[in-house]
């Protein structure tokens, strides 16, 4: 049976990625390995973002939070109840895997907590993630909308 894989993004710099003008590599040539911090947010951005159930393979994984998108919540209070709380289930899991996985300890997760909560009109509202390592490395980023 063949193994399950992820596919992981890693920004690069414009001369790192200039050379060959590939996005995916898929067998073309040899890709290249996310690791660090960024491996960490990646992972624990994919957790986040899978609807818990999804993947037969692995019927726990995952969080509410995607049921957030497109929801009715009318203050910030509320989103980051719910937010907190989905964050909160999926840090869980990333730090289950962990103790399984053998991972660097600036790949592991320490602790994730909301930074910012900012509404965005009646669009939805903007959600800066702050993310602190097994390393000591601390991490913030926006959110993908919601």
């Amino acid at each position: 049976m063949a193994g399950k894989f992820d596919i992981h993004f890693q920004l690069w710099s414009e001369g790192e990625g200039a050379g060959n003008g590939k996005l995916f590599t898929f067998g073309f040539t040899s890709a290249v390995g996310v690791k660090g911090p960024q491996k960490l947010i990646n992972r624990w951005v994919k957790c986040l973002f899978t609807t818990k159930g999804s993947d037969p393979l692995r019927p726990a994984e995952g969080t509410g939070f995607p049921g957030l998108i497109g929801s009715n919540f009318g203050n910030a209070q509320d989103v980051q109840d719910a937010a907190t709380m989905f964050m909160d289930d999926c840090s869980s899991q990333i730090r289950l895997m962990d103790r399984f996985n053998g991972a660097a300890d600036n790949e592991r997760l320490a602790s994730a907590t909301i930074y910012s909560i900012t509404p965005r009109g009646p669009d939805g509202f903007d959600i800066v993630v702050h993310i602190r390592n097994v390393a000591g490395e601390a991490l913030t980023f926006l959110l993908p909308s919601v």
